[in-house]
């Protein structure tokens, strides 16, 4: 008598439907996993603006100028009101230094040239919580992403000389 070795067709259709149900149950994890970790890095660019700011806001005092240029870590960058203009190629692509340079990206395009990508000298954005004056805002977000997904880092120097303002938008990271 020849027996065979082989899975029944029960056999697969119970492991199929198994993977299924771990599947159904894993994906949304792993979905909200990858949330956290892009509102995180978010998170830790808003924090790269504010000690950026802070950081030239001192040498601006102890060199006695509101407006001009200032190096950072052999960069010149561009000061307004005592805190880094909202300019992209002046001032943020130097200044955040995080390992590499981010060149501008268009804010109506997807990020496609670096894993985080910039603009500045912008008026407005969408879903922007706060509002603005003029051209002094910079905005950060994801490679494979564009700004309309609402997941970015903004920066907003209203050049007044008041402390500028910083945050997120998270609704579709």
């Amino acid at each position: 008598m020849h027996k065979n070795n082989g899975f029944t067709l029960i056999e697969l259709v119970v492991v199929i439907v198994l993977l299924g149900i771990l599947a159904v149950v894993a994906a949304p994890k792993f979905i909200e996993l990858k949330r956290e970790s892009r509102i995180s890095i978010l998170s830790q660019v808003q924090a790269s603006f504010k000690s950026v700011a802070s950081l030239t806001h001192s040498k601006s005092i102890i060199k006695q100028f509101e407006d001009g240029t200032i190096d950072i870590d052999g960069n010149t960058i561009q000061i307004k009101g005592s805190y880094p203009t909202g300019h992209w190629n002046n001032t943020w692509r130097y200044a955040l230094n995080i390992g590499k340079e981010i060149g501008y990206t268009p804010t109506n395009q997807t990020c496609t040239k670096n894993d985080l990508c910039g603009v500045g000298n912008q008026r407005n954005a969408p879903s922007l919580p706060i509002a603005t004056t003029n051209r002094g805002l910079v905005l950060v977000w994801f490679e494979g992403m564009k700004l309309s997904d609402l997941c970015y880092s903004y920066y907003y120097n209203d050049e007044l000389g008041d402390f500028p303002k910083t945050g997120m938008v998270t609704d579709g990271c």
